[in-house]
């Protein structure tokens, strides 16, 4: 691990809250092996499980949503949360999105990238969170954009949460991270931000984290840890593994 070198990584969700029950643990060993971990959404997410916002305008549901996310990362030891703004609830990759999308991982220069989501490439599911898995795999970071040189990651790496997992036509995950020592800072991160069910903070903490638990339990089995969080891989290489690489 000493002689490993570090690696800037960026985290991509559809919605601010996405990469906390998705990647949460991974983003923890990254941070903890001295790596530089970014955040980005590609929208702001406020057409989507924000009915306990109701009342607030525009500006401060935002607002509201940017602080949370920007709560959760910091226990996570992130200080940089990018937020891009796409519109989600439908999130389209029009040839704009995907410009400023390309042109964003241009300006951070990541090694690698990991997706909160997975593509779905032959079906097209998955809402929002397909669409912005399959604008990654797509972004044209490689493309001069004003005159900036074109950057490609080494890897991107797909999270096989539990949505992907319980659609008819997914390939199995073939990498998984062994979360097991951080699981209680990633429920910790998400009950900051994370809320599915749009119901008070007393009745999250409630519910929130066992379904966090069973879900990185059933991962973990099929890794042979405790607790995981679950990838598609750049080269498909059955593994299990403390961090992601190139």
């Amino acid at each position: 691990m000493a002689n490993e070198e570090k690696m800037k990584i960026l985290v991509v969700g559809a919605h601010p809250s996405d990469p906390f029950p998705a990647n949460a643990g991974t983003v923890i060993h990254h941070v903890n092996r001295g790596d530089e971990v970014i955040l980005m959404t590609l929208t702001y997410g406020e057409e989507v499980h924000t009915e306990h916002h109701l009342g607030k305008s525009r500006d401060e549901l935002r607002q509201t949503l940017r602080e949370k996310a920007e709560k959760a990362a910091t226990v996570l030891g992130v200080n940089d949360y990018r937020f891009l703004d796409f519109g989600d609830t439908p999130l389209i990759a029009t040839r704009e999105n995907m410009l400023e999308l390309g042109e964003s991982i241009q300006d951070i220069q990541p090694d690698i990238i990991i997706c909160s989501h997975y593509p779905f490439r032959e079906t097209h599911y998955g809402f929002d969170h397909g669409e912005a898995a399959r604008m990654l795999e797509r972004a044209p970071s490689w493309r001069v954009h004003s005159g900036k040189e074109g950057h490609r990651p080494k890897a991107i790496w797909f999270s096989a949460n539990e949505q992907s997992m319980s659609h008819p036509i997914y390939r199995p995950p073939d990498t998984y991270v062994d979360i097991t020592d951080v699981i209680e800072q990633k429920i910790e991160a998400c009950l900051h931000t994370w809320n599915p069910w749009a119901c008070s903070l007393e009745k999250l903490k409630e519910i929130g984290p066992p379904l966090l638990r069973a879900t990185a339990m059933e991962q973990g089995r099929i890794a042979g840890v405790e607790y995981a969080e679950s990838y598609e891989s750049p080269w498909l290489k059955n593994q299990t593994v403390k961090h992601l690489g190139t």
